[in-house]
């Protein structure tokens, strides 16, 4: 009786990690198309051949191409909140905290640039007419927490003095990542171009330096140069 009771549970957890494993493979390969094409010009025929799978297998998994493109950002976004949280709920100071947020920035395009590329979508004229409202509406929730995370380490800074009292919280935060984001197309475009683009980490380390140089009140101590490395 135990093992009459045991087998159907196995074989489910099979069958659902199975079909957990294909639609990562799914979205390995959206993930790959969407950077290289871009989402207005990606099919799900070109996704579904990169995964050599079956057109009408992908529609088992995914209603559209847009639902491929929203759960690769949420996946990306889930990511960033756990590494901001993480940061935020350690045992160091603020302005540590902060740097941490903004080396995992790094980090992550560093170890996963697709998704950064996926990311550049967004500023896409023709978003609004290719996604949904709700997918949108979505997109700018998590994105908008993960803002808030980041803010709620400035605004710890500014109360234990450290940084300076009148900043906006969340235009320091839309400051980094646009800073970010630049240095990101930056290298991407001389890449393009055939030009040098190895010097991502050091303009990285050196952005962050200044940037804390303007947040830091004037009798707060300030990080070495090699304490950002």
């Amino acid at each position: 009786m135990p093992a009459t009771i045991t087998k159907p549970k196995t074989t489910a957890i099979r069958r659902e990690r199975e079909r957990e494993a294909r639609r990562q493979l799914i979205l390995g390969a959206a993930k790959t198309v969407f950077a290289e094409r871009g989402f207005l010009n990606a099919s799900v025929e070109e996704i579904a051949g990169r995964c050599e799978l079956a057109v009408g297998t992908l529609y088992r998994y995914f209603q559209s191409k847009e639902e491929m493109y929203v759960s690769l950002l949420s996946e990306a976004m889930e990511m960033f909140r756990q590494a901001i949280e993480a940061a935020r709920d350690s045992s160091a100071a603020p302005p540590e905290q902060l740097r941490a947020v903004w080396r995992f920035f790094y980090d992550f395009y560093r170890e996963q640039p697709e998704y950064y590329r996926a990311f550049m979508f967004l500023r896409n004229e023709g978003l609004r007419d290719a996604i949904s409202p709700d997918v949108i509406n979505e997109i700018n929730r998590r994105a908008g927490m993960n803002f808030r995370l980041v803010a709620e380490i400035v605004q710890a800074g500014m109360a234990a003095g450290l940084y300076r009292p009148d900043l906006d919280t969340r235009g320091v935060v839309d400051v980094l990542w646009s800073l970010l984001m630049g240095l990101v197309q930056l290298v991407e475009t001389r890449r393009n171009l055939g030009a040098p683009a190895d010097m991502l980490e050091t303009r990285h380390r050196e952005a962050f330096e200044w940037i804390e140089c303007g947040l830091r009140t004037k009798d707060s101590p300030g990080e070495t140069t090699a304490g950002t490395k």
